[in-house]
C-alpha cells in the first residue's frame, strides 16, 4: 500500500541522522557574505526591504547556532521556541523582500510598539502617559503588521508557490500550540499516559526537528535574497528543500508515541502482522473477490487496530470519516495498480 510506504519513508527521514556539516558549512559562509554585502543605512527613511531581509538572514544565521547549542545540550524546550523564532524571522524577511511597502509597515509597528513598553514609567509615576502617548504620536502614524499567517500569504500569493504557508503550517502553528502558548495542548504534555503528574513535559517533537527546520528556514531566506539579486541561489535552494522535507510534524510525533504507548511491543507486531496479512490479501488472495468484499477486510483490519488502541474518550463520529478516507484511498490505490 502506497500510503504506508510514504509513511514509513517520511518517518524514516525524520528520525534518522543526516550528516551535512561540509555543506552547512558552506551554506552558512555563503549566506554571511550575502547578508553582509553592504551596510545597513545609516538613514531610517533609507532602509528598504531588502536591507530587512539581509538583517533577518543574519539573525537566522544566530538562531541557527543557538538551536543546535540547545539541541546538542538536550535543552528540547529551549530548542523548539528557538525554531518558532526562526520560521517567524524566515517568514518576515520573505516578507519584506517581496511586499513592496513592507519596510515602512515594520518601521511604523514600532510606534506604537515603544509606547507600549514606555508604560512602566506612567505606573510609576515617572512620566504622565499622556506624555508617553504625545511623544509616540510625533514619531508618526503607527500600523499594525499582519499576523504571521496573512504574512504567508502574501509571501505565497507573491511567488505563486506554497513554500511560506508550508513551513507555518508544517511548524510554526504546532510550536505555537505545544510549546509557546499555555493551551489544553501544552499543559496536558505534564499530564502521565496514566494521569499522573510529571514535572518535565513529554516531548511531543524527535529531537532532530528543530535543526533541519532551522536549517531550512536560512535555505530558504537566503535563496529568496539571491534570486532578488540575481546572484546564483543552487545552493541555498537544495540545502533548504533537503532539511525541510526531513522535518516530522509535532502532532505526527505526539500521535505516533501516544499509539506506540497504548499498542505496547506485542499490539505493534499484531498489528504490522495484520496490515501485511491485509496487504497480501488485497494483493493476490482476494483478487478474485468483490470491491464489497476487499472493502469489508480492510475495514476490518483498522476495526482492529481501533480497539486494540482503546481510545473511548474518542467519539465514534470523529474516528469513521478518518477509516472511511484511508479505505478509499487504499482501494482507489488497489484498482489503479496494473493487472495482477
Amino acid at each position: 500500500m502506497a500510503i504506508l510506504s510514504t509513511l514509513a519513508c517520511t518517518v524514516l527521514r525524520g528520525v534518522l541522522p543526516y550528516p551535512d556539516l561540509s555543506r552547512r558549512i558552506r551554506v552558512r559562509r555563503s549566506a554571511r557574505t550575502l547578508a553582509t554585502c553592504k551596510p545597513f543605512p545609516r538613514d531610517e527613511e533609507q532602509v528598504t526591504g531588502d536591507d530587512f531581509a539581509r538583517v533577518a538572514l543574519v539573525r537566522l544565521l544566530f538562531l541557527q547556532r543557538e538551536t543546535r547549542r540547545a539541541v546538542r545540550t538536550r535543552q528540547r524546550e529551549a530548542a523548539a521556541l528557538l525554531t518558532r523564532t526562526a520560521i517567524e524571522t524566515c517568514i518576515l524577511g520573505l516578507w519584506c523582500l517581496l511586499i513592496p511597502d513592507a519596510a515602512a509597515k515594520l518601521r511604523a509597528s514600532e510606534y506604537k510598539a515603544g509606547a507600549a513598553m514606555l508604560t512602566f514609567l506612567s505606573s510609576t509615576g515617572i512620566i504622565p502617559e499622556d506624555l508617553i502617548r504625545r511623544a509616540a504620536t510625533a514619531l508618526g502614524e503607527s500600523q499594525k503588521l499582519p499576523d504571521v499567517r496573512s504574512m504567508t500569504q502574501q509571501i505565497d500569493s507573491k511567488t505563486a508557490a506554497t513554500l511560506a504557508i508550508h513551513l507555518y503550517d508544517l511548524a510554526y502553528r504546532p510550536a505555537s500550540q505545544y510549546f509557546t502558548h499555555s493551551t489544553n495542548s501544552a499543559l496536558r504534555r505534564h499530564v502521565t499516559a496514566d494521569y499522573g503528574y510529571a514535572i518535565r513535559p513529554a516531548n511531543c517533537w524527535v529531537r532532530r526537528a528543530p535543526v533541519r527546520l532551522v536549517d531550512a528556514c536560512v535555505g530558504v531566506l537566503a535563496g529568496a535574497i539571491s534570486n532578488s539579486v540575481a546572484a546564483p541561489a543552487g545552493l541555498f535552494v537544495r540545502y533548504g528543500e533537503d532539511h525541510a522535507k526531513r522535518v516530522l510534524p509535532p502532532l505526527l510525533v505526539t500521535i505516533g508515541r501516544g499509539t506506540g504507548h497504548r499498542l505496547g511491543p506485542t499490539g505493534i507486531v499484531s498489528a504490522l502482522k495484520e496490515a501485511g496479512a491485509t496487504r497480501a490479501y488485497l494483493s493476490g488472495v482476494g483478487a478474485s473477490d468483490t470491491s464489497t468484499e476487499r472493502e469489508a477486510r480492510l475495514r476490518s483490519m483498522y476495526d482492529s487496530l481501533i480497539a486494540r488502541l482503546d481510545i473511548a474518550d474518542v467519539p465514534p463520529e470523529a474516528i469513521r470519516p478518518v477509516v472511511d478516507h484511508f479505505v478509499a484511498r487504499v482501494l482507489s490505490e488497489w484498482d489503479a495498480a496494473p493487472e495482477r
